[in-house]
């Protein structure tokens, strides 16, 4: 289930000894200094998006490197923006681009990214931006440097699933309704609101009223006493390069057997870790979390799926939570999936979950 959180964790401490160099002939070097904001906006299982606004409190910069450490070895990048991001274990970096290089006295810059977690998800506490503490403190300058105009920002759309909301259940065949908010700042405006299920797209959201999209999907049939999870992601296009989305969420469509009154289970399927690619060989343990909405049913069997094949049944199981070892041999991508069966006859299958070997 994803959990929303606006955690603001704002880092700011006292400049050091080192000094920014301004890259232009006859400086010999400039004041510094800097602070730093590190916005959680959501979290959920396994993943989370984050802002972070770099504000300049010294003399102009042009050319920029933020660099930072993640407290927990299991916190990786996913998807970024408005930066060159790199990541070597724990440490961190986000380098300017050709349009925000530069960076003027009191100016601010928001770059950030989506991430991943499964352990715990700390906030860093320190940051250095070209190798200066960010701490809201300035070391005086020698020589006084050039200033430049600062160019416009361009920022990456604002998106929020509505609707469907996470681990929704239906019952086939009713339509599903979609709903999403997306806003752009920086004078840009969105181009496009894409619904996706399992990395399809379904839908082209239409605006209705202020920046609500919405549109309908009808999911596929499930065959009766079955019950069937997919993954919902939505995207924004916007006039400028730089797109936005929403995390995914994992509802459930199902479909009762005829005359019954047996609902049948849930299962979503996930890799702890995060991860989605891997170095051969490799051994990734994958989840199964079920659930049953009958009070006293039973599920009493777990599989999981390469493809069409069953490649085992019914791992280590600790109540509804089953875990799947399985070995990554050849460079290639996988495709799994779960079922799982209740005592009354219903089976639930999870969503797709695709894994590649490098």
């Amino acid at each position: 289930m994803r959990k929303s959180l606006k955690a603001v964790v704002a880092a700011v401490v006292a400049a050091g000894a080192a000094v920014v160099g301004i890259a232009h002939a006859g400086t010999a070097s400039a004041a510094a200094g800097c602070r730093v904001s590190y916005v959680v906006n959501s979290q959920w299982a396994g993943g989370f998006s984050a802002d972070i606004t770099i504000t300049n409190l010294g003399d102009t910069v042009d050319g920029w490197t933020l660099r930072f450490a993640f407290p927990a070895l299991d916190q990786q990048l996913a998807q970024t923006w408005n930066a060159r991001w790199t990541q070597s274990g724990q440490q961190v970096s986000a380098a300017s681009l050709d349009w925000n290089t530069t960076l003027d006295t009191d100016r601010s810059v928001r770059v950030g990214f989506i991430g991943r977690w499964s352990g715990s998800n700390p906030a860093p506490t320190s940051f250095t931006l070209n190798g200066v503490p960010c701490t809201g403190g300035i070391l005086p300058s020698v020589t006084p440097s050039r200033t430049t105009s600062t160019p416009v920002a361009d920022w990456p759309p604002i998106v929020t699933l509505l609707s469907p909301a996470a681990g929704a259940v239906y019952t086939t065949p009713d339509s599903i309704p979609l709903a999403a908010t997306a806003t752009v700042g920086g004078g840009h405006s969105i181009t496009s609101v894409t619904f996706r299920v399992d990395g399809v797209t379904v839908a082209q959201g239409v605006r209705t009223t202020g920046d609500r999209y919405e549109a309908q999907w009808t999911p596929p049939a499930v065959a009766p006493g079955t019950s069937r999870t997919f993954v919902v992601s939505v995207s924004a296009g916007t006039s400028q390069s730089l797109p936005g989305g929403a995390p995914p969420v994992l509802i459930t469509v199902a479909t009762p057997a005829p005359g019954s009154a047996n609902h049948p289970p849930a299962v979503a399927l996930r890799n702890p870790t995060g991860q989605t690619f891997f170095l051969e060989p490799a051994t990734v343990t994958l989840a199964a979390d079920a659930t049953d909405a009958d009070a006293g049913d039973v599920i009493n069997r777990a599989e999981l799926y390469l493809g069409t094949t069953r490649i085992a049944t019914t791992a280590t199981n600790s109540g509804l939570h089953y875990l799947f070892p399985v070995s990554l041999a050849a460079a290639t991508s996988y495709t799994f999936t779960v079922r799982v069966y209740d005592s009354n006859g219903g089976v639930g299958i999870s969503n797709p979950l695709s894994l590649s070997v490098r």
